[in-house]
C-alpha cells in the first residue's frame, strides 16, 4: 500500500477541474495510465527522479541570459531571452506580490530546491492549443527544457488532434503521458504545403515558456496555448 501510494504521489498535481470538460477527461485517462502501469506490477516502483543541482543550474541561468547590465540579476528585457525563466518570475510574483520584477540567483536556486523537495517527478505532458479561440489540429507542440536544468530533460512533441489536444511523449517510456517537473520553452507549428501558417512568435521566434510545478498559479490554464494569427 505504501509503495502504491509513492506511486500516486509521484504523479500528482493533476488539476481536478479538468474532469469536467471533455479536456479534462482526456488528461484524466493519461494520467490513469501512469498510475495503472505502476500498479501492474508486485512491487511498483517509483519514476526515477530528475537530478538538479540548484545552484550549478542558477550560476549557468544567470550567465546565459544576463546580457545586458550583467549585473547579476534578470531583468524583463533579458528574460525575454527566455520564456520560461519570465513564467518563473510570474509564479513567483503571484505567490509573493512585493516580488521585484527580477530573478536573481538565489531566486532560481531556491525554486528549483523546491522542486526538488516535493515528492512529484511526473506531471501530464498534454497540451490544448487554439488559434483565434478555435481548436486548430495537426499542430506540432514542442517543450524544450531549459539547457542549465541538465541531462535528466529531453524534449517532447505532441500533434494536435480535431479538439486541439496534444499528448506529448513521455520522458519516461514506462510512465506514459508524463514529463518531468520543469521549465519548457514551447514552440507551436503547423505547416502546409511548407509555409508556416502560425506566427514565428510561436514556433521559431517563439514567447511561450512554461513552468511544469504542482504549486503553480494556474495548472488548469498552464496546460492551454491561445494563439492569435495576428
Amino acid at each position: 500500500m505504501e509503495r502504491s501510494r509513492t506511486i500516486i504521489e509521484n504523479v500528482q498535481g493533476f488539476p481536478t477541474a479538468m474532469i469536467r470538460t471533455l479536456h479534462g477527461l482526456h488528461l484524466l485517462f493519461a494520467l490513469l495510465g501512469l498510475v495503472v502501469i505502476g500498479g501492474c506490477s508486485d512491487e511498483p516502483k517509483p519514476p526515477p527522479r530528475f537530478h538538479i543541482d540548484p545552484q550549478q543550474a542558477a550560476d549557468e541561468a544567470i550567465r546565459a541570459y544576463d546580457k545586458i547590465k550583467v549585473d547579476g540579476m534578470l531583468d524583463a528585457k533579458e528574460l525575454k531571452a527566455s520564456p520560461p525563466l519570465r513564467e518563473l518570475l510570474e509564479n513567483l510574483k503571484s505567490r509573493n506580490p512585493g516580488h521585484p520584477d527580477s530573478l536573481n540567483k538565489e531566486d532560481i536556486a531556491g525554486r528549483l530546491e523546491e522542486w526538488i523537495k516535493t515528492p512529484t517527478t511526473l506531471l501530464p505532458g498534454t497540451a490544448v492549443v487554439y488559434l483565434d479561440d478555435k481548436f486548430i489540429e495537426g499542430a506540432t507542440v514542442t517543450y524544450e527544457p531549459e539547457s542549465f536544468l541538465g541531462s535528466s530533460y529531453h524534449s517532447h512533441q505532441g500533434k494536435t488532434d480535431v479538439t486541439g489536444i496534444a499528448q506529448l511523449d513521455p520522458e519516461l517510456p514506462d510512465f506514459p503521458g508524463s514529463i518531468y517537473v520543469g521549465l519548457y520553452r514551447v514552440r507551436i507549428s503547423k505547416k502546409v504545403d511548407g509555409k508556416e501558417t502560425i506566427p514565428a512568435r510561436y514556433n521559431t521566434e517563439t514567447e511561450l515558456g512554461r513552468e511544469i510545478a504542482t504549486d503553480i498559479r494556474d495548472s488548469r490554464g498552464n496546460l492551454m496555448f491561445r494563439l492569435k494569427s495576428k
